[in-house]
C-alpha cells in the first residue's frame, strides 16, 4: 500500500524552516513557525521552561494530537536548533537534493526531521488514517550537549515509544544503540618560575601534562569504546614556567563498565605524571597537583528487543521494498537522555548528509520515503 505524501509541500516545508535561523539557544523564530503550523492542524501546544536553565530565548515545544483508536500517545521528535554557520541561509533545490549556497550549512539537522513529523501528520489526518494520539516533540539546544532534552518537561509526554529523526545513515539503517559519555574537566597545577633566572624552583604543568597524555590510551579503544582529549590551554609567557594546565576530555562506550574503566584509566594517568614530578627548594619538597572532574554528559541508548516499534518499522520498510538494518551511533542524541526517562525511541534516516558542514545537503528520496515510511509505523501503532 502506498500513502500520497505531498512532495511539493515537504519541500516547501522544509526550505521555510532552513530559512529561519536557530543556532542552539536562539531556536524562537522556530518555535513560533511551529506553534502557528501545529495548531491550525488542530494540536495544543506548550512551550516548557528549558531555556531558562540554559539562557536561551525558548524552550521545547510540546504538541498533542489527539487520535482516533483507543491507544498510547506515540511520540514523534526532532531537534530544533542548528550549528553554525546559520545566518541567511539560502536552500537551493536541485533534481535529486537540496543544497545551500556554500556559505552556510543548510540545516536539514535536523529540519528535515521537523518537515518529516508536520507531513507525517498532515497524511494521517487528510487520509483519515486510524492513529493513536501524538506527542510531538521539538527540543532546543542539542547540539550543546542535549541540554533541551535534559530540561524537557518530562510531565507534558505520555508516550512510551515513538520514534526520533536525527540520523544521517541511508533510510534503511536505523540507530539502536549509542554510547554513553563521561565529560572531564582537568587542570594540572605547577609551580611558577621565572624560565632564564631559576627554572630549577618551577614544575612545568605543561610537562606534567605531555608525560600524563603520552601514557594514555586516546581514540578507538575498542568496539565500543572512545576517548578523546579536545582542549588543552596553559601557560603565560615564554619567559614563566607554566603554572597551570586546563584540558577538557571525554570517554564514550556502550559499555558502562568500560566507560568507567577507561574514565579510571585517563585518571590514573595524571596520577602518576603528579607523582613522579617534584622539586626540593630549601629543603622543602613541592609537588604539582591536579583536579580531574568527571560528569555524565548523557546516558547510553539501548532499545529493547522486545521495543514494539521495531516490528513496526522492519514491516514498513518491508512494505516499501526495503529492509531495516539495526545500528549502533558512535554519538549522542535526544533518544539518549529520552531513553533515561523510559521513552524508547529508534532514530530514523531523514535524508541529511554532510551535517555540519557547509557541503550539507538534503537527499529527497530519503527525505520523501522517512515520510512515507513514518506514516506507515505510526498508522499501524496501537500499544
Amino acid at each position: 500500500m502506498d500513502f500520497e505524501i505531498n512532495e511539493k509541500r515537504m519541500v516547501q516545508t522544509f526550505v521555510e524552516l532552513a530559512k529561519i535561523s536557530s543556532l542552539s539557544g536562539k531556536e524562537a523564530g522556530v518555535a513560533r513557525y511551529l506553534e502557528r503550523t501545529l495548531r491550525a492542524m488542530g494540536a495544543e501546544t506548550f512551550i516548557d521552561n528549558a531555556g531558562e536553565h540554559i539562557n536561551g530565548n525558548t524552550g521545547n515545544l510540546i504538541a498533542r494530537f489527539k487520535g482516533t483508536v483507543e491507544s498510547a500517545p506515540f511520540l514523534l521528535s526532532a531537534h530544533m536548533d542548528t550549528v553554525g554557520p546559520a545566518e541567511n541561509i539560502k536552500p537551493i533545490v536541485q533534481a535529486d537534493r537540496i543544497i545551500s549556497d556554500g556559505t552556510t550549512i543548510l540545516g536539514a539537522d535536523c529540519k528535515a526531521g521537523i518537515a518529516i513529523i508536520i507531513e507525517t501528520i498532515k497524511v494521517l489526518r487528510d487520509l483519515n488514517i486510524p492513529r493513536p494520539p501524538i506527542d510531538a516533540v521539538f527540543t532546543i539546544s542539542e547540539e550543546l550537549a542535549l541540554m533541551g532534552a535534559k530540561y524537557l518537561d518530562y510531565s507534558k509526554i505520555k508516550a512510551r515509544y515513538g520514534l526520533i529523526f536525527d540520523n544521517e545513515r541511508p533510510l534503511e539503517c536505523v540507530i539502536t544503540q549509542a554510547p554513553a559519555a563521561n565529560k572531564m574537566d582537568i587542570r594540572v597545577y605547577g609551580i611558577a618560575a621565572h624560565s632564564g633566572v631559576a627554572p630549577e624552583r618551577g614544575i612545568s604543568a605543561i610537562e606534567v601534562v605531555s608525560r600524563a597524555v603520552s601514557s594514555m590510551k586516546l581514540g578507538r579503544i575498542d568496539a565500543e569504546t572512545t576517548a578523546n582529549i579536545g582542549f588543552i590551554s596553559g601557560g603565560n609567557a615564554i619567559n614563566i614556567i607554566p603554572p597551570l594546565v586546563e584540558m577538557k576530555g571525554e570517554v564514550r562506550s556502550r559499555n558502562l563498565p568500560k566507560l568507567l574503566k577507561q574514565t579510571a584509566h585517563m585518571e590514573n594517568c595524571f596520577k602518576k605524571a603528579v607523582h613522579k614530578s617534584f622539586i626540593k627548594v630549601k629543603g622543602r619538597t613541592l609537588k604539582p597537583s591536579y583536579e580531574f572532574l568527571v560528569e555524565r554528559k548523557f546516558p547510553g541508548l539501548a532499545i529493547s528487543r522486545g521495543n514494539p516499534v521495531l516490528p513496526l518499522i522492519s514491516a514498513g520498510m518491508k512494505d516499501m521494498g526495503l529492509k531495516m538494518k539495526t545500528f549502533s551511533s558512535g554519538g549522542g542524541t535526544d533518544a539518549n537522555i529520552m531513553c533515561g526517562h523510559g521513552i524508547e525511541a529508534p532514530i530514523l534516516g531523514t535524508g541529511m548528509r554532510e551535517v555540519h558542514t557547509t557541503n550539507e545537503y538534503l537527499d529527497l528520496k530519503d527525505f520523501f520515503n522517512c515520510a512515507r515510511l513514518a506514516v506507515r509505523i505510526v498508522g499501524s501503532a496501537k500499544f
